[in-house]
């Protein structure tokens, strides 16, 4: 999958059309296309409009022009970058929820600077809801 126009296989749109009101927006970064859609799917059933893309510069530049998402996550390995430092650098430029998604469990201890949520793959629908709860004003 690509960051292409609204899909209603996935349940994501690119974030060129409104957010569907209500939901909470969700940036996905994840280079692994069946990740991608598998996510999308599981957006829609915790009902969150995400928006996804593959790479840190495809994040940077929809989080600068798309508008504001409440939650970002991100695969903590990515082929342009480390999505760890992604989530860091957008929490501190937009003040999102961050969530790192990877196939290894949570380092022991904290979780890394500017990560709320480690949540691993593959995600279940309970972590995923977990993770896009965000407080609304």
């Amino acid at each position: 999958m690509t960051d292409g126009p609204h899909s209603e296989r996935t349940g994501t749109t690119s974030g060129r059309g409104a957010a569907a009101p209500g939901l909470p927006r969700v940036l996905v970064v994840e280079d692994h296309a069946d990740t991608l859609v598998l996510m999308g799917r599981l957006l829609s059933a915790v009902r969150a409009d995400g928006v996804p893309v593959a790479t840190c510069a495809a994040a940077r530049e929809a989080a600068r022009t798309l508008g504001r998402f409440e939650v970002v996550i991100a695969d903590v390995t990515l082929p342009d970058g480390d999505g760890v430092a992604l989530l860091a650098e957008l929490k501190a430029r937009y003040g999102c929820r961050t969530v790192a998604m990877s196939g290894y469990d949570a380092p022991e201890g904290e979780l890394p600077a500017g990560v709320d949520l480690w949540i691993s793959k593959p995600v279940n629908l309970t972590e995923l809801r977990q993770a896009v709860q965000v407080e609304r004003s």
